[in-house]
This record gives C-alpha cells, sequence and structure tokens, in this order.
C-alpha cells in the first residue's frame, strides 16, 4: 500500500470501537447491534491507529433503527468545544465505502489536514447541523466503553464529555 493511497479516517462514534470499525471492513455482523455489515472491497484491516482531540463539537441527532431510535453521532467541525477522534489508517477506496455504508446522512468530507506520516486526515458528517436527539442508552454506552476502554479517556471525562454532547 503506497503512502498516496491511504487516509486516516476520523471517527468519532461507534467506530471508537474497533470491534464495530472492523464490521464495516470486513462485511461481518456488527458488534453492537448485530445487524450484518456489507464491508469493503477489500476487507485488509487498517495500518495503523492513533487518537487524537481537535476542535469541534460531538452532538447527536436523527433517529436510527439500528440503535434503537435514539440519535446518532455528529461531527460539527465548527462547534466550539473539542471532539475525540480515533483514527485509524485505511486506503481511500476504504474511506469512500465506509462512508457509503454509514448513509445519507454522512455526505460531508471533514478534513482535518496532515498527519505526520504526510497523509490526509478526513472523517464525514452531515452538510447540515440536525436538530438535536439523545442516543439510546445502548448507543450512548458502546460509545462511553470504547472512550474509556480503546482510547484511555478516563470514565468521568469520557461521562461529562457524552453528557455535553447530548445538551448540544
Amino acid at each position: 500500500m503506497k503512502k498516496n493511497d491511504t487516509v486516516w479516517y476520523a471517527c468519532y462514534g461507534s467506530n471508537l470501537s474497533a470491534s464495530r470499525f472492523r464490521s464495516y471492513i470486513k462485511g461481518t455482523v456488527n458488534p453492537a447491534n448485530g445487524i450484518p455489515e456489507k464491508g469493503c472491497t477489500d476487507k485488509s484491516l487498517w495500518t495503523g491507529e492513533a487518537f487524537q482531540t481537535v476542535r469541534g463539537q460531538l452532538y447527536f441527532a436523527k433517529s436510527s433503527k439500528k440503535w434503537d431510535y435514539g440519535g446518532v453521532a455528529f461531527f460539527d467541525p465548527d462547534g466550539d468545544d473539542e471532539i475525540y477522534l480515533r483514527l485509524y489508517r485505511i486506503t481511500k477506496e476504504q474511506f469512500a465505502e465506509v462512508q457509503k455504508q454509514e448513509g445519507d446522512w454522512y455526505t460531508e468530507r471533514v478534513d482535518l489536514g496532515p498527519a505526520e506520516d504526510g497523509n490526509p486526515i478526513v472523517s464525514f458528517t452531515s452538510p447540515v447541523r440536525h436538530q438535536s436527539n439523545p442516543p439510546s442508552d445502548r448507543y450512548r454506552a458502546w460509545i462511553e466503553t470504547a472512550l474509556i476502554e480503546e482510547c484511555g479517556v478516563p470514565a468521568e471525562t469520557a461521562k461529562r464529555y457524552l453528557d455535553r454532547a447530548i445538551e448540544n
């Protein structure tokens, strides 16, 4: 895989969990909700991962059947807060296919600049800010657990972070 063929996908919702994100790559059953994902053409797992924060705001909106009709995570890059991101180095093709699997709500690409290795850091979100809708308990717990157990965020910090996102 050549350097210019890859991006760092910056995720902020349920894909903070590696097992959840793996289902998007491999096309396996989503461990969080039991729904099979389509998967990517290239089923190779990511070749690097990192964790960082950037200016922006996490909020929950819309209503997802997959997540008990609660709101799902969105990234407002113009928000005046800090958002936690887990980065996975994947191919540009995989990024496009993951974005497509996420659905019509996530059509806006967010460019966050280059990583230390020169590859771009990219994410996606909605092109418009939607009316807030709190997440289901299961969805919130999935994100909170990933923040604490996989991303190293202290439990109280993760709780306050998600409480702020729900209030937005």
